[in-house]
């Protein structure tokens, strides 16, 4: 053992010893195993209780990211360099000490459309946030595309979860959490569980699901959609995928044999596919009326059964800049006629149902076109989820992001552009054009703010701070929404 191995901090979990990494504000643990390599005889099953290990663990390094193509943010968010790997059901801990602390626990789930990202990616290093809050983070890797979600049916006769594998990977993170925090100085009974975009949709979908009950106290979900393929789409989409790769619908057998490499390019050229016929679709990702997803999440918020989580809910006042932005030939368009007709064909929206004032602040087709796309998808699914939370007994606050880094930022406040601020960690995003020009002063300002909320939302339930205007809980009387911003404002929210 090198003279800095044997200095490393080490924490008995379950199954076994792992040695972090001591950085200077936190502790740090990475690739520490939650459930079995998903890999041969185990790939498309539910996760598995992870096998003991003897010796001690090396956990001070990023392990894989679940196996995955080029994201469609790549533009925005900027590149990442990781690995890959179906051996990816782990979780990376922050925390300022690994003691008997009983710190509250903030548990993360990434974004990407359920088809890429990872929870161990710097984008979302949690050590900041750990140590700002005095409380352990853990970010999770889940299973995405083809390997997490393509629909099964009957499968379970050969060893095979049909559908939401990578739901139930989160399930038994959350599980993982549970038995297994306090020996990071967490407080199992204080678990906030939070997620963006695909993260938000899970976390969503987690609130609905009873055998997560118990296992997280509090909700934090960023833009996040609620759209999930129903049953008959994903026979549809899985059919195509066995036709081409040329595998017999059923043949589980056949499947395992693809390398992970094909199966990711398999299921690019469905998704493109797709896209030419309806470009909102998703082929992979959760599918409701299949367990665990048994009732649809949005009649599990309204019918009060989870009334006793508190939720903290919002998105950015640009989110469809995200895609729109990057598309020149969308850009280039002095018509509104042709994107209009776009706008009619997959939202059922031709702008006249925007808020005041969005319709004319579009001087331009694809700023109209991502102005629908963000009202349709985004915002009044915030306002949705806070009503239907609210008027059942829960606790609701809400909040939208409408930071710049400069004023004629090409990307404007888009998806995704609110992560950095809650993590506080500008310096993993050094290639992200959705932040760049800004000014380092105004971005730290911000963040302080916002992360301060976020942190004590996850230790008593209230965002509430000093440095924030009085935050009402969303109410039949008030319907306040948080806007951060440069001058952070409360501002009612629009009708829907």
């Amino acid at each position: 053992m090198t003279e800095d191995a044997s200095k490393a901090p080490q924490v008995q979990v379950a199954a076994g010893m792992l040695r972090g990494e001591q950085r200077a504000n936190v502790l740090a643990f990475h690739a520490v195993p939650y459930a079995a390599p998903p890999l041969g005889a185990l790939r498309f099953a539910a996760p598995q209780p992870v096998d003991l290990w003897s010796g001690v663990r090396d956990s001070s390094r990023r392990g894989p990211s679940a196996p995955q193509g080029p994201s469609r943010l790549d533009a925005v968010m900027g590149k990442s360099e990781f690995a890959q790997d179906e051996d990816c059901l782990t979780v990376s801990i922050w925390t300022p000490a690994v003691d008997a602390g009983r710190r509250p626990v903030f548990v993360w789930l990434h974004g990407g459309a359920y088809q890429s990202g990872g929870g161990n990616q710097a984008f979302y290093d949690g050590g900041n946030l750990a140590a700002a809050g005095d409380m352990v983070v853990v970010s999770v890797n889940y299973r995405l595309g083809a390997l997490g979600y393509l629909y099964l049916p009957d499968a379970e006769a050969q060893g095979a979860a049909p559908a939401n594998r990578g739901l139930l990977d989160q399930l038994a993170a959350l599980q993982w959490v549970q038995e297994n925090i306090a020996a990071f100085g967490g407080d199992p009974g204080n678990v906030t569980l939070a997620g963006q975009s695909a993260g938000g949709g899970s976390t969503f979908a987690l609130l609905s699901i009873p055998q997560a009950r118990g296992m997280f106290h509090r909700a934090i979900l960023q833009s996040a959609p609620s759209v999930m393929l129903d049953v008959e789409k994903a026979t549809a989409y899985s059919a195509r995928y066995h036709e081409l790769a040329g595998v017999e619908l059923g043949d589980i057998g056949d499947l395992r044999a693809l390398s992970a490499e094909r199966m990711v390019a398999l299921q690019r050229q469905l998704q493109m596919e797709i896209a030419t016929k309806d470009a909102r679709s998703i082929a992979f990702q959760m599918v409701r009326g299949i367990a665990p997803l048994d009732l649809p999440p949005g009649n599990v918020l309204a019918s009060g059964a989870v009334k006793n989580i508190p939720v903290l809910i919002g998105s950015t006042l640009d989110e469809g800049h995200a895609w729109m932005a990057q598309d020149e030939a969308l850009r280039a368009e002095t018509d509104f006629a042709p994107v209009l007709e776009i706008a009619r064909n997959a939202f059922k929206e031709d702008g006249s149902g925007l808020p005041t004032g969005r319709k004319e602040a579009a001087s331009k087709p694809w700023q109209l076109l991502s102005a629908i796309l963000t009202w349709r998808i985004f915002e009044r699914t915030v306002l949705d989820y806070a009503e239907a939370h609210r008027s059942s007994g829960g606790q609701v606050y809400a909040y939208r992001f409408d930071w710049r880094p400069t004023p004629d930022a090409l990307y404007g406040a888009c998806h995704c552009i609110e992560i950095p601020f809650v993590f506080d960690n500008l310096d993993c995003w050094p290639d992200a054009a959705m932040v760049a020009g800004c000014d380092p002063q105004s971005f730290r300002t911000l963040a302080r703010a916002m992360q301060d909320a976020w942190i004590a939302f996850a230790r008593t339930g209230v965002p509430l701070t000093d440095g924030l205007p009085r935050w009402p809980a969303w109410s039949e009387q008030d319907r306040s929404v948080m806007v951060f911003d440069d001058t952070i404002r409360l501002e009612g929210a629009p009708p829907v």
